[in-house]
């Protein structure tokens, strides 16, 4: 056998790192993380790499390493009869204790698990792939040399296990996937704790010992965070290896997601005076309520839900994740403003919890089953090994009793068994499903059902009496759901008196590098790209709308005027903080122009506020002395950071002021052409406008031909089956005259407009006014554009509120800035190059494309429509996740655009923002274009090239 390279991982482990005393040693044989795995013996029974006895990273998921078969929804149809084994072995050395007991434990192997230590079997075979178990094996490990040999089996051979883990819609992957490490303990010692710590300061926990000796005790101290000793030590009888403490704390510091204070517990077992065993554990005490026919409570204050369904996944390594990795996730949730995560499907790596606990997010820890739940026997040790390790985490406010249709109420009694804080066990019901059949507990059932239109909703929220949290909502395939509609329903269920929250799904794309796809995301079609973000967190549209809605602060006023006083109005969103305990800063900025090369914004001056004192659910003011030799600005930005220094909140504020965005030469002049009176030379640019619509029709730079034309052209869709049906009126032919240095062209009644007026002016802006009056009705879309090949454009700069695009439901997210942006390919669940270049992009001032032949394009928004920018691409079979947009290659300027679906469920059942554009009146707009404003001009003659 090849002599593996040994590495030990020794790590004094006293439950979370405090003091010095004698506690559990654990001798790491893995790596801890999939950054840090070490290489083991391995050979795969099937698929790719198989048949041969090779070396593989322990933790990992074996497809990520090359072996076995990439495994979707259910194992290959030959599971049963050729099954995907992966064969462990691992050498080691080690220095055996006499007076010591030894365990080795396994913190996550898929599916079964059969463990050889030294040519032994180590108990039986452990089945089910997501929860931790440990086998003692004081009489097989052996100083010195030992091997250990691990047989995985990934699909189980229990049919319904089978059912209820390998039949799911996410990846389904094989192989040691968490650490593995060897337990050091005392032959006497603590098994585990479960303790319960009230708001109130009520402290009980029960202590698990496995000892062969009597007249021993327990003694437990309580530390603060900073490993001050609270109160006195207490102690407690052990009868039948378990003692139930209990003690009071006064001026405790409380445990919630916006101050999560810890606490931690030294347990330690001793024999008269001596100390045998410390076991540290850290918790937190918090008191978490259902108050059935209301909603949630934490520490006595009603809280809503906000959050995602998460698994735990990268592309690259599947389950198995690094620190860093944890810590992403949980930075990439609260920039979201969440406060809850479901950690759906099975349960997460214990050190994500921790990290919860820590950081402060409120966790639903989910019983392994998808579709089907596991057979009674299996079950229950799952549902116990899944509670006595997670049980002690004041993050964990919810167990989960399964997926939807795996739900089986007999569990219910399992959790509440071995949960000492008997937290609740929710049934996640289908989007369909009735949630009471066949489930009737002593407790009122909390309306999770999923997907809920808008009016199933509302009448869950303000027709029926159970609260209301629906644990997968707003599915967020591709660029749909997700942020689209969250506020309709947020404000529904912050209305509602049994509003219980939202869990978005879901947070990332799952797209795998298969490394027999040239290592790009696969999303296995529409399956899995299902989140708010991409596989790598891409931050796609949603992303933003989500974190303003969900933001714990807003500033009710959107802009200042040039005597603004300093004062704004804000609104304190939190649970517990105070704004005083916020820090607020402010600053005046100046845009960058069209006329620059750079994006983003200059600070012309800066400063902090005190912050105003006003309570969590209150509104106040605050005030921004601002200096009283102002220097010129753009916008007053508003940066509101929580009491734990994460920025919650950005608003910018722009001045209400007449802007010249575009900077041109006072000395140009327009010139008409002597026999052609709607063709005109400004510089080296030609236009050319129809003489009878007055429409722009061409272009031309130093006689070259642009492909911009007919512009502008009224684009427009019903919403219904109706005909759109144009008004006939009496034609006339434009008409062109010269005001002052300006040449005016106007048409009326043509091309469906009632007026087109375009004002050419010398500086080189063409700005274009107009009027047209669509049939009374319902539209997906209403504006007009301007024709152009999107293939020759390869670039955008643009000030507005972005940087990502909207739908008309879903408007919220976006912060005035200057963005710049090339154009990349981007297709939802196959090419994530965010922000997307293509779409619809408001409030907007002004726009400028950068082109082939170095011809730039510049918009500059006279009115309030909204920019459409060429034809956005949906990814492959997109459902009811989908939009309606014009199929016509250009830029558009819509009054009117359109609503974005989700997977499950079309605009019109999202309620009223996202209903079709309701044209009652005529539409206007005004847009001024300038062509190559900031070109070298090498002289000042005119290239008069007809281009007709």
């Amino acid at each position: 056998m090849k002599n593996c390279k040994t590495i030990v991982y020794l790590i004094l482990v006293q439950f979370f790192t405090f003091g010095n005393l004698s506690a559990q040693t654990k001798t790491y044989l893995s790596g801890t993380y999939a950054n840090t795995a070490i290489d083991w013996e391995f050979k795969m029974s099937e698929g790719r790499n198989s048949g041969y006895w090779t070396t593989i990273p322990v933790p990992s998921n074996w497809e990520t390493k090359g072996f076995g078969y990439y495994t979707y929804g259910k194992d290959h149809k030959d599971y049963k009869t050729k099954p995907e084994i992966g064969y462990y072995r691992y050498n080691f050395k080690f220095n055996l204790k006499s007076d010591k007991r030894y365990f080795i434990v396994f913190q996550g192997a898929m599916t079964e698990t059969t463990v050889t230590l030294n040519g032994k079997q180590v108990g039986d075979t452990h089945i089910g792939g997501f929860t931790e178990f440990k086998y003692e094996v004081t009489d097989f490990l052996k100083s010195g040399d030992n091997l250990l040999e691990v047989e995985v089996l990934k699909p189980a051979t229990h049919p319904q296990v089978v059912k209820a883990e390998r039949i799911a819609d996410y990846w389904l992957f094989g192989g040691i996937f968490r650490p593995v490490y060897i337990e050091e303990l005392p032959v006497n010692c603590i098994d585990r704790v479960a303790i319960d710590a009230q708001m109130n300061g009520d402290f009980k926990m029960d202590v698990f010992t496995d000892i062969s000796e009597e007249k021993l005790s327990i003694e437990a101290q309580v530390y603060d965070g900073n490993h001050q000793k609270i109160g006195k030590p207490f102690t407690g009888k052990i009868v039948n290896n378990r003692s139930h403490l209990s003690a009071t704390f006064k001026e405790i510091e409380l445990w919630s997601h916006e101050y999560p204070n810890l606490y931690s517990v030294d347990v330690s077992l001793n024999q008269k005076k001596k100390t045998l065993h410390t076991y540290k554990q850290k918790f937190g005490f918090r008191t978490f309520e259902v108050r059935d026919y209301d909603g949630f409570y934490l520490n006595g204050k009603r809280v809503l839900f906000k959050g995602a369904n998460m698994h735990s996944f990268r592309p690259e390594t599947g389950r198995t994740l690094t620190k860093q990795d944890m810590l992403d996730n949980i930075k990439l949730m609260q920039d979201m403003n969440f406060n809850t995560v479901r950690i759906c499907h099975y349960p997460p790596d214990a050190e994500f919890l921790d990290l919860c606990d820590s950081l402060g997010l409120m966790a639903m820890d989910e019983l392994p089953g998808w579709r089907h739940p596991h057979p009674d026997d299996i079950g229950e040790k799952i549902v116990k090994e899944l509670v006595i390790r997670d049980v002690n985490h004041p993050s964990v406010v919810f167990w989960s009793n399964g997926n939807h249709l795996a739900h089986k109420p007999k569990f219910d009694e399992e959790f509440f068994k071995w949960d000492i804080q008997k937290r609740r066990p929710l049934k996640n019901e289908t989007k369909t499903g009735d949630i009471y059949k066949d489930y009737s507990p002593n407790f009122d059932i909390v309306k999770t059902n999923f997907y809920p239109g808008y009016d199933l909703l509302k009448q869950r929220l303000f027709e029926e009496n159970h609260i209301v949290l629906p644990n997968e909502a707003l599915h967020a395939l591709y660029d749909g759901g997700g942020g689209a509609n969250l506020k309709t329903y947020w404000d529904a269920i912050e209305m509602s008196k049994v509003g219980g929250g939202l869990m978005i799904w879901a947070l990332f794309d799952e797209g795998l590098r298969r490394t027999d796809m040239n290592n790009q995301p696969f999303n296995q079609g529409n399956n899995a790209p299902d989140g708010i973000v991409g596989p790598n967190s891409e931050k796609e549209g949603s992303f933003y709308a989500v974190r303003e809605i969900w933001s714990p602060v807003i500033i009710e006023e959107d802009e200042i005027t040039s005597n603004f006083n300093g004062e704004l109005t804000i609104q304190n969103k939190f649970d517990f903080v105070n704004l005083k305990e916020c820090e607020i800063r402010w600053k005046l900025i100046a845009f960058e122009t069209p006329n620059t090369s750079a994006s983003g914004y200059r600070t012309v001056v800066s400063n902090k506020i005190v912050s105003p004192d006003v309570a969590a659910n209150t509104t106040g003011q605050i005030r921004i002395d601002l200096p009283q030799n102002q220097p010129k600005f753009d916008a007053l930005v508003i940066e509101v950071f929580d009491n734990k220094g994460l920025l919650v909140y950005e608003k910018r504020l722009m001045l209400e002021k007449e802007s010249v965005f575009f900077q041109t030469s006072k000395s140009n002049t327009v010139a008409q052409d002597e026999n052609n009176p709607f063709l005109f030379y400004l510089g080296s640019t030609t236009v050319l406008f129809d003489e009878n619509s007055g429409v722009l029709k061409k272009v031309a730079i130093k006689g070259k031909e642009t492909s911009i034309k007919n512009f502008p052209f009224i684009n427009l869709k019903r919403a219904d089956t109706l005909k759109v049906e144009h008004i006939v009126l009496e034609e006339q032919k434009a008409s062109v005259k010269k005001e002052n240095e300006n040449f005016i062209i106007v048409n009326h009644n043509s091309n469906g407009f009632d007026t087109i007026k375009w004002t050419i002016k010398p500086s080189g802006e063409l700005r274009l006014d107009y009027k047209y009056t669509p049939q009374e009705g319902a539209y997906e879309y209403v504006g007009v554009g301007m024709e152009i090949n999107s293939h020759e454009v390869k670039g955008k700069r643009w000030l507005g509120e972005g940087p990502a695009r909207i739908w008309k439901n879903r408007t919220q997210g976006g912060i005035y800035d200057v963005y710049a942006v090339d154009k990349l390919i981007n297709i939802p669940g196959q090419v994530y190059n965010q922000p997307e270049f293509e779409g619809c992009f408001g409030p907007w001032k002004w726009a400028e494309f950068h082109m082939e032949n170095n011809l730039s394009i510049g918009f500059q928004n006279n009115s309030n429509v909204i920019l459409g920018v060429l034809n956005p691409v949906n990814g492959k079979d997109s459902k009811m996740a989908a939009w309606e947009y014009p199929k016509k290659e250009g830029f558009y300027f819509f009054n009117g655009i359109p609503a974005v679906g989700s997977k499950w469920k079309k605009p019109t059942e999202f309620g009223p923002d996202a209903q079709p554009y309701i044209v009652k009146e005529s539409q206007t707009g005004s847009v001024s274009l300038f062509i190559n404003w900031n070109n070298v001009k090498s002289n000042n003659k005119t290239f008069k090239i007809s281009i007709e």
